[in-house]
Order: C-alpha cells, then sequence, then structure tokens
C-alpha cells in the first residue's frame, strides 16, 4: 500500500465519471463533500497487499493514526488513489481494505470521512505549510518487509 498523508486547511472532493465498469454504489450526498482542518489520506491498495489484506489495513491504521495525533488532526479523510502505484490490488481487495482503514479510524475516535471507491475524483486541497504537512509511506504485509526499505 502506498500512502500519501496531506494535512490541509481543508479538503473538497467532488466524484466524477466511474472509473471501472462496478464502482462502489454511492447515493446523492457521497458526491461530493469537504473537511477543514483535516490531514487526508490518499491510499492506493497495491497487490502484494492480497497476500495479507488485514495486516496492512491495521498498519495503515496505525500509521495514519500516528500522523493525525502528531498534526493534532481530529478530522481524517479516506480517499482511494490509483495513481500512487503501478502494481494495484484487484478492485474488491482494494475496497475491503479501504473500508477497514476507514472503520479502523472511526473507532479510533477520529471523525472521518471517504471519497467513494471506483470514480474518477476532482479534489482540491490546501496543504499546511510545515514539516510534517506531507508524508509519504510504503506498507506491505509483514513477509516482504525485508525486502523495502524504509524512507
Amino acid at each position: 500500500m502506498r500512502v500519501l498523508l496531506i494535512h490541509a486547511d481543508y479538503f473538497e472532493y467532488e466524484v466524477k465519471d466511474k472509473a471501472l465498469k462496478n464502482p462502489e454504489p454511492i447515493s446523492e450526498d457521497m458526491k461530493r463533500g469537504r473537511m477543514e482542518e483535516v490531514l487526508v489520506a490518499f491510499i492506493s491498495v497495491e497487490k502484494v497487499d492480497e497476500k495479507n489484506p488485514e495486516e496492512v489495513s491495521l498498519k495503515a491504521i496505525e500509521e495514519i493514526s500516528k500522523v493525525a495525533e502528531q498534526v493534532k488532526a481530529e478530522n481524517v479523510f479516506v480517499i482511494p488513489w490509483a495513481h500512487l502505484s503501478s502494481e494495484l490490488a484487484k478492485p474488491s481487495v482494494a475496497m475491503d481494505i479501504l473500508n477497514r482503514v476507514y472503520q479502523g479510524l472511526k473507532e479510533r475516535g477520529f471523525n472521518v470521512g471517504k471519497a467513494p471507491f471506483g470514480y474518477y475524483i476532482a479534489a482540491k486541497i490546501s496543504c499546511k505549510g510545515h514539516p510534517l504537512a506531507e508524508l509519504s509511506r510504503t506498507i506491505v504485509p509483514e513477509e516482504l518487509e525485508h525486502h523495502h526499505h524504509h524512507h
């Protein structure tokens, strides 16, 4: 999984066209949203994550929570973002992992929003200019970890 974390004054999104044949079904009110003072997590679920969705989800929740606490963000927004990786997981697994991450962050007490999976999404973001405002993370299942160097 690739995660790009951006601490923002505000984040706004709007759903455009379907990117997949069978995207996540959505209601009218999920077609756009806005959050203020938010840590936005752009997430690409990767093929390797299919080996252990549960573990990858837990690690992601841990990592995102840690950063949210560091930047003192109570609001977190999870957005599927296919552009961070060329080795994407299949849609069913990706959707499962994104939902786990969303639920897990909610359980930790954050106010969490999420953009629907399988659409082209237009996003507006106002990034804060402090040293922790932009971070990227690579998270992989345990047995593959020694092949990756952490940045």
